[in-house]
C-alpha cells in the first residue's frame, strides 16, 4: 500500500523506521506491498519533513537538558548544573532548618550572638536607627524564606493541581512557584500598606522628603522590620532563579532582582527608607493579579486568567510606569524644595542628599524603568493575541524556553 503525500503542510508524515535487518519496514529487500523498489509511491517531502523534525526536536531536548537538571522532588527543574546550586537544591530545607533550629537554640540558651537573628536592634527610644546587628536579622530571615519556600513548593502546593485534576509535571512546577510567590506577595504587600497608611506620607509625595534627614534616621519598628524582610526576600530570590526552571526572560529576570537589591539596600543606607517603602509597594501590586491569572491558568481554566491579565495591564501601566515615573520626577520636584541645601550632603550629619548621590541612585531606577518598559513590550504582544486573534492570555516574559509537554505526574 503506498504511503499517502502530507493532507496539509502543518501534518508531517514520518517515514517507517528502521528494524533490526536494515530495511524499512521489515521485509528482505526492503520492498513495501504493493510497489516493486519501495521509493515509486514514498513522497520525498514527507520522508525529508519527518527526518528533519525528529532531528530538530533531539537538537531542541538536547539543549534543553543542558540546564535542565531533576533534584529529588519531580516538582523541581533547576536551570544549572552548578554542583553548589544542585547540592543547595537538594539540601535547601534540610539546611535552612538546622541554621534556625541552632539559632532558636543558642537563643534559649541565652546566648548573645543569637539575639540580633532574631530581634530588630539598634533602638533609639521607640524608634530605630540601622546598624551592623542589620546584617543577621536579614540572613535570618533569608534562611526563614528559603525554608517556607521550601515546604510551599514541595508539600503544600503541589496537592491543589492534583485535587483539580492537573497530571501536566510542568503545570504543577509552575503553580508551586507561582503559588509560592503570590503568598508572599499578599502578605508583604498587606503589611506594607498597613504601615504606609499610618504614616505621614501616605498618599502624600511630599511627606517623603520632608523633616529629611532627622526624621528619616529614625524608623518605626514596623518599617524596618518590613525593609529588612524585604530585603532578605529579594536575596533570596537570587538563589530562587536558579533553583527553578530557566525562563525565557532569565536575564531580564536576573537584572532586575540585582537592580532592586541596590536599591533597596542603598536607599536604607542613605536614609531614603520612605521613598523605597513606598516604591516597592507600587512595584509589588500589578504581580497580584498576574500570578493569580498564572494559577488560574494552570488549573486549566481559560476565560478568568484572560479577565485577571486585563487588570494586570491596566494595573502595571499606572503603577510601573505612571506613579513609578511620577515618583521619580517628583524627587527633582518636591525633593528639592523640601531638602534645603543646609540639610544636604556634606553640610548637614546623617544627610546624603547630594547631586551625585541622588542621581546615582535616580540612574538605577532608570535601568529598572527600561526592563520594565522591555517587559511592557512583551505584555502588549500577548495582548494583540487576546484582542486580533483571539488567542489565550499567556504571559510572554517567562514562558519556557522549550515548549515540549511534560505529561507525567510530578
Amino acid at each position: 500500500m503506498a504511503t499517502p503525500g502530507p493532507p496539509h503542510p502543518a501534518i508531517i508524515v514520518e517515514p517507517p523506521l528502521d528494524t533490526k535487518d536494515g530495511t524499512k519496514d521489515g521485509t528482505k529487500d526492503g520492498t513495501r506491498e504493493g510497489t516493486r523498489d519501495g521509493a515509486k509511491d514514498v513522497d520525498p517531502v514527507a520522508v525529508y519533513s519527518g527526518k528533519t523534525a525528529r532531528l530538530r526536536l533531539r537538537r531542541s531536548r538536547a539543549a534543553t537538558e543542558k540546564h535542565r537538571v531533576a533534584v529529588g522532588s519531580r516538582n523541581v527543574v533547576l536551570s544549572t548544573r552548578n554542583p553548589l546550586i544542585v547540592w543547595l537544591a537538594k539540601h535547601e530545607l534540610t539546611l535552612s532548618f538546622v541554621v534556625i533550629l541552632c539559632v532558636r537554640l543558642s537563643h534559649w540558651l541565652g546566648l548573645a550572638w543569637a539575639h540580633p537573628w532574631l530581634h530588630i536592634e539598634h533602638a533609639r527610644g521607640t524608634r530605630y536607627v540601622r546598624g551592623p546587628h542589620d546584617l543577621w536579622f536579614v540572613v535570618n530571615w533569608i534562611f526563614q524564606i528559603i525554608a517556607a519556600r521550601a515546604v510551599m513548593l514541595h508539600h503544600v502546593l503541589p496537592l491543589v493541581p492534583r485535587y483539580f485534576g492537573v497530571r501536566n509535571a510542568r503545570s504543577c512546577r509552575r503553580f508551586g512557584e507561582t503559588g509560592w510567590f503570590l503568598c508572599y506577595i499578599l502578605l508583604s504587600w498587606s503589611i506594607g500598606f498597613g504601615i504606609w497608611r499610618d504614616s505621614p506620607y501616605y498618599m502624600n509625595t511630599r511627606g517623603m522628603y520632608v523633616d529629611y534627614p532627622e526624621d528619616h534616621v529614625l524608623m518605626p519598628y514596623g518599617l524596618k522590620w518590613y525593609y529588612l524582610v524585604q530585603t532578605a526576600f529579594w536575596i533570596s530570590n537570587i538563589y530562587t532563579i536558579f533553583v527553578e526552571e530557566r525562563r525565557k526572560d532569565h536575564v531580564e529576570m536576573l537584572t532586575h532582582h540585582v537592580v532592586t537589591i541596590a536599591l533597596v539596600l542603598l536607599s536604607y543606607h542613605f536614609h531614603f527608607t520612605r521613598f523605597g517603602h513606598v516604591f516597592m509597594l507600587v512595584m509589588d501590586f500589578p504581580d497580584i493579579f498576574l500570578s493569580a491569572a498564572k494559577l488560574i491558568r494552570y488549573l486549566g481554566n481559560e476565560m478568568l486568567p484572560n479577565i485577571l491579565f486585563g487588570l494586570f495591564t491596566v494595573s502595571w501601566v499606572a503603577t510601573k510606569h505612571y506613579l513609578c515615573i511620577k515618583m521619580m520626577l517628583s524627587i527633582w520636584t518636591e525633593g528639592i524644595v523640601e531638602v534645603p541645601l543646609e540639610k544636604r550632603y556634606p553640610h548637614c550629619p546623617d544627610s546624603y542628599a547630594s547631586y551625585p548621590i541622588v542621581g546615582f541612585m535616580w540612574a538605577i531606577l532608570c535601568v529598572l524603568q527600561t526592563v520594565l518598559i522591555y517587559w511592557f513590550v512583551m505584555i502588549l504582544k500577548v495582548l494583540e493575541k487576546v484582542l486580533v486573534k483571539g488567542e489565550d492570555a499567556e504571559d510572554s516574559r517567562s514562558d519556557d524556553e522549550d515548549n515540549d509537554d511534560d505529561s507525567q505526574q510530578p
